[in-house]
């Protein structure tokens, strides 16, 4: 999740074994949690690999994710209260502490969780959270991050505002926005770094 195993990265069970002094059973135990997870890709005869997936995938990723955020945002401005928006505002604060730091994604989620949480939809939550973990692993890969962080979070102000204005329908674009902006800038340098898949863990 750190961005250290480029997606495609063999992983090696006796490796991983020598690396955490361990046996092979809970490495192989670990990595059949990261494959249910969707972070690890197991093939026959080859063994596990950090998952890699085609700029296709990653954009079907960000248009289900941009279905089911925007949909918990308008749930949750719905029954916003003056209590909960202090509380976004708390988090969002913590948020912008946290973003210039290895815990950037933890904020990011937890500013977007406070939000989301009031809608009540907790199945759909989880599904938002396995689809972000996903694209937290190709953002941290691909170092998109620091390249992003002012508008990054100019975009977190903004829905914060529209909501505090009562103003649901723009708060949902800029979320739109938000997510769309992120799609296309990680696709960008999908397609402008070396190809992934050609390594091994040592």
């Amino acid at each position: 999740m750190a961005g250290v195993l480029r997606p495609g990265t063999q992983l090696s069970q006796v490796v991983l074994a020598e690396r955490f002094g361990v046996s092979r059973i809970p490495i192989r135990d670990a990595l059949r949690i990261l494959v249910g997870e969707g972070l690890v890709q197991m093939e026959a005869n080859r063994g596990a690999k950090a998952i890699t997936l085609s700029p296709e995938e990653v954009r079907e990723i960000y248009d289900l994710r941009i279905l089911l955020e925007c949909d918990c945002l308008r749930r949750a401005a719905g029954v916003m209260t003056p209590a909960a928006l202090q509380d976004v505002d708390r988090v969002r604060r913590k948020s912008d502490l946290d973003a210039g730091g290895p815990e950037w994604a933890a904020g990011d989620w937890a500013f977007h969780r406070a939000i989301y949480e009031l809608s009540g939809r907790r199945r759909q939550i989880t599904m938002i959270e396995a689809l972000r973990r996903t694209c937290v692993l190709f953002i941290s890969a691909y170092s998109t991050m620091p390249t992003r962080k002012s508008r990054w979070l100019n975009e977190h102000r903004a829905i914060q505002q529209h909501l505090q204005r009562g103003e649901t329908d723009q708060a949902v674009l800029a979320l739109r926005l938000h997510l769309a902006a992120a799609a296309d800038h990680l696709l960008s340098r999908m397609a402008t770094s070396p190809r992934s898949g050609e390594g091994k863990i040592a």
